[in-house]
């Protein structure tokens, strides 16, 4: 069956590879007839685009992170005013890449030293991005260098995201609280609203042990549209029980590949890995009519 929708996407803008015409290409290509580019924190890619590149809608989307619980996680938005969204986020400060990481890697020396986990003095300084693109795969590292920490091995899974599994799951004794790092969920809900969007809660199962506390709380609490049903790394099983979620609590439902070029070699767009993404068309249909801002 072939797949041809994708509503979780990103583009150098943000942190993916691909430049938003190539973006548009990719999914030419791939025949897909709904996208949402959903980069973290901005929406420069729509300022960006050539539109006669993709014959299909592009529903506006952005990624927001935010935390629920303790955690950090994310929310979508979708259908938004791509001119008053870029107005709100000015509101807010979202730290920039090297900021956040700062923030992080002090954050780290400073309480895991507390916790009594063994770390280098010269941590900080010796961090090298060009060789850890990603902080938390140096913050791994440099944990684990030491063998005093063996013990804390057993909290990571096999192929578990070390932030995920660690660094933002509360359970953890790796675990660096970055609530006040970012907005509060409530905030940047009101935001997408303001710009007449709809808010998704994306990925929900990357949270592992957190995620269905931080379900029951965004879904009893905020004021959520969308449930990300179907996503590249769930299982039959898994999306089964959010499309039963999404009925208890009557919300809609969505999925994306999550796609980000290069940095994900195994993930594509529109069919996610190992090609297991499909998202009905019909489902998307449900809410995409209340929408007053697509391209």
């Amino acid at each position: 069956m072939e797949n041809v929708i994708d509503l979780h996407t990103h583009t150098n803008k943000s942190d993916g590879t691909y430049t938003p015409n190539e973006l548009l290409i990719e999914a030419e290509n791939k025949h897909l007839e709904i996208l949402s580019i959903t980069d973290h924190e901005t929406v420069e890619a729509y300022y960006d685009i050539d539109r006669s590149l993709f014959s299909g809608m592009i529903i506006p989307g952005i990624e927001l992170r935010t935390s629920c619980l303790g955690v950090a996680i994310e929310l979508l938005g979708y259908g938004f005013d791509i001119d008053i969204m870029r107005d709100s986020l000015k509101k807010y400060h979202y730290m920039n890449t090297q900021e956040l990481d700062n923030y992080m890697i002090n954050l780290a020396y400073e309480q895991y030293t507390k916790r009594g986990i063994k770390i280098d003095k010269t941590f900080i300084q010796d961090y090298n991005p060009v060789i850890f693109p990603r902080l938390s795969k140096y913050i791994q590292a440099s944990v684990f260098r030491h063998s005093e920490n063996e013990y804390l091995l057993k909290d990571i899974p096999e192929g578990k995201s070390f932030f995920r599994t660690c660094i933002t799951n509360p359970k953890s004794p790796l675990f660096l609280d970055l609530s006040s790092a970012f907005p509060s969920a409530s905030d940047l809900i009101k935001a997408i609203k303001n710009a007449g969007g709809l808010v998704a809660i994306p990925h929900i199962f990357e949270y592992q042990d957190n995620a269905e506390n931080i379900l029951k709380e965004l879904l009893e609490n905020y004021d959520i549209d969308i449930i990300e049903c179907y996503y590249q790394s769930f299982t039959k099983e898994q999306t089964n029980y959010l499309l039963n979620i999404c009925k208890k609590y009557n919300k809609f439902s969505s999925g994306g590949s999550d796609f980000h070029g290069s940095i994900r070699p195994d993930v594509f767009l529109g069919t996610g890995k190992n090609n297991n993404l499909f998202i009905p068309k019909e489902k998307v249909n449900l809410w995409i009519h209340l929408l007053k801002n697509k391209f």
